[in-house]
Order: structure tokens, then C-alpha cells, then sequence
């Protein structure tokens, strides 16, 4: 989402400095009430459904806390960059660490998915 709006012009300023020009500022879209609605309604659904684990690195996911490596995040199945409406049929439920790591991609970047798995328990190494 952008905003814009023009400068006016200053009669102090010489005329080749005095050219009207337009300001564009970028808003945040995960800051407006829309998004928020969604994400909310998108992690009670998920809650509801009994979704506890991330389907990459399978973390236990965190609904209570937020910005943790295992909280549950809303993730877009066809990212936003390209093309994915911010609808409920377009999210599902990831723990942070892997939404991070995934950014505009299909999957998260393997050294995340490793990084959460168990370690060894058999005493031959």
C-alpha cells in the first residue's frame, strides 16, 4: 500500500530547485486492521482445529507467546509478492523460525528444518 502527495512549490528557492515533486511512502501491510483480523481469526481456527505442530521442522508451536523461534505464525501458501490474497483459504500455520527462513519461497530453507530435528539417542556414534 502507498501513499503520495505532491510538495508544493517555495518562492524562495531559485527556478531550476523549485520543481514540484511528488513524495511516495510505503505503508505496512501486516500494520493495518484487516491483517490483523485475519491473522487472528486464522490462529483460533488453527487452535481450534488442534494444529500443535509446524509442518516442516515439527516444533511444537507457541499460540500464547509471540516472536519466539516456536511461535505460530500465519504464513501465505502463494506469497503476497506474488499474487496471494491475505484470505484465510491462502494461510496456514508455521512456527516463526521456519516463516522467517521461508520468506517468499515454497519451502523454508533446509538448515532450519535440520536445525529443529531430535538429537541421536543411540549410544554408538
Amino acid at each position: 500500500m502507498r501513499c503520495s502527495f505532491s510538495i508544493p512549490q517555495r518562492p524562495d528557492l531559485p527556478p531550476h530547485r523549485n520543481t514540484p515533486q511528488e513524495v511516495v511512502i510505503a505503508t505496512s501491510r501486516t500494520g493495518t486492521a484487516t491483517w490483523k483480523r485475519i491473522r487472528k481469526r486464522a490462529l483460533k481456527e488453527a487452535q481450534e482445529r488442534g494444529i500443535t505442530r509446524c509442518p516442516y521442522c515439527k516444533v511444537t508451536l507457541n499460540y500464547e507467546v509471540s516472536r519466539l523461534p516456536s511461535s505460530a505464525e500465519p504464513d501465505h501458501i502463494i506469497p503476497h509478492e506474488k499474487g496471494g490474497p491475505d484470505a484465510l483459504h491462502n494461510l496456514r500455520i508455521i512456527c516463526r523460525a521456519c516463516n522467517i527462513s521461508k520468506s517468499n519461497r515454497a519451502a523454508p530453507k533446509a538448515q532450519t528444518v535440520l536445525r529443529a530435528t531430535p538429537l541421536k539417542t543411540s549410544r554408538r556414534w
